[in-house]
């Protein structure tokens, strides 16, 4: 009995050290099947499934936004004289 119980804490002691370097070592791939998994599921739904909806108009959103910014960073000859910058313009 008593070698059982020992045999059992040795056995846990050894699970204890090890798991967490399978698990890191592991833990990557996992990440990369769980996301192929995700995006195969999607993929399947259709298009007016919410997910797909929010996906579409993240793109959206980031594509308006960078038109804006283009707009905002285009040389100030293109907006007339007046600068971005309002220290600039300030008369004395």
């Amino acid at each position: 009995m008593r070698r059982r119980i020992i045999g059992l804490v040795l056995l846990a002691a050894g699970l204890v050290l090890v798991m967490p370097r399978v698990a890191g070592k592991m833990a990557p791939e996992m990440r990369a099947r769980c996301a192929a998994a995700c995006e195969r599921m999607l993929a399947n739904m259709p298009e007016s499934f919410p997910p797909n909806r929010m996906m579409a108009d993240l793109k959206a959103i980031k594509e308006q936004t960078t038109r804006i910014l283009d707009l905002v960073d285009r040389p100030t000859q293109d907006r007339g004289t007046q600068s971005r910058d309002p220290k600039v313009d300030q008369s004395p």
